[in-house]
C-alpha cells in the first residue's frame, strides 16, 4: 500500500469534509491542470496493488500457521472445520442458494505509465467513469461497472473506450504501450451479508460475501465482526 495523491470528480467538498476531517492530511478543490473534466478534490488515499496485495495476505495466513487448499465444496457441511466461514463471493448463489449475488462486470486497460505520478477518478453526467491508478512499471486504466454480465473476455469496443475517456484527462496515456487486458466480476448484493448461522449438525457458519467493488476497503473491518461472530459461537 502506498499513499498517493489524486483528484476525484464529481465530489460534494462539504459531505467529503463530514467524515474526512481528522482523517486526511491532504484535502483540497483541485486545479483546472489536476483535473480538467471540471470541479474536483484533491487528496491522499492509500493506493494499493492488488497483484502484490494478495499474495502478501495469503502469506501473512501462513506465517500465522494456516494452511491453503484448493477443491470443490458441494455443501458447507461437507467442510471439515468446527466453525465454517463462508466468503465464496459469486460462489455464494449456488452454494448457499442466494440468488441476490450477483456480477458487476469491470475491464481494465494495462498500460505502460508515460510518467504519471497521480490518480485520477471521474464520472461524468451520463454514469460514464474513467481513472487512472499509477502502480509500479505500469498505469491502470478503468472503467466499466456492468450489472448482471458474466462475460471474462475483454471487450475490444470497450477497451478502446476506456483508453479514450482517460486520455481525454491525460492526453499521454493515448499513445502508451498496452501491456494486457483485465476483467473481473464484482460480487455484488443488495447489502453485504455478514452474518451466523448454525448447520444441521450443530457447527457455526459465518457468512461473510456480498461486497461488490468495496472488498479490500471493507474487508478488515468485516473480517473482525467475522471473526466475533465465530468467537461467539
Amino acid at each position: 500500500m502506498r499513499l498517493v495523491e489524486g483528484a476525484m470528480s464529481p465530489a460534494d467538498p462539504a459531505g467529503v469534509e463530514a467524515w474526512a476531517a481528522g482523517r486526511l492530511s491532504v484535502l483540497r478543490r483541485a486545479t483546472v491542470r489536476e483535473h480538467p473534466a471540471g470541479s474536483a478534490l484533491w487528496t491522499r488515499l492509500p493506493l494499493i496493488d492488488m497483484a502484490v496485495h494478495l499474495p502478501w495476505l495469503r502469506e501473512r495466513l501462513l506465517r500465522a500457521g494456516g494452511t491453503v487448499e484448493e477443491r470443490v465444496v458441494p455443501d458447507l457441511t461437507a467442510v471439515d472445520a468446527p466453525v465454517v466461514v463462508n466468503c465464496t463471493g459469486l460462489g455464494a448463489r449456488d452454494l448457499v442458494a442466494d440468488r441476490t449475488v450477483r456480477p458487476v462486470r469491470g475491464q481494465l486497460v494495462v498500460v505502460e505509465n508515460p510518467g504519471l505520478r497521480t490518480w485520477l477518478v471521474s464520472t461524468a453526467p451520463d454514469g460514464e467513469t474513467a481513472y487512472l491508478f499509477p502502480q509500479p512499471g505500469r498505469l491502470l486504466l478503468g472503467g466499466t461497472a456492468e450489472d448482471g454480465v458474466w462475460s471474462l473476455e475483454p471487450d475490444p469496443a470497450q477497451a478502446a473506450a476506456i483508453v479514450r475517456r482517460c486520455a481525454a484527462l491525460r492526453p499521454e496515456v493515448a499513445g502508451a504501450r498496452i501491456l494486457e487486458h483485465r476483467v473481473g466480476l464484482r460480487p455484488a448484493r443488495p447489502a453485504v451479508r455478514l452474518e451466523r448461522q448454525t448447520l444441521p449438525d450443530g457447527r457455526a457458519v459465518i457468512h461473510n460475501y456480498g461486497h461488490g467493488g468495496a472488498g479490500v476497503t471493507v474487508a478488515w473491518g468485516c473480517a473482525e465482526e467475522a471473526a466475533a461472530l465465530a468467537a461467539s459461537s
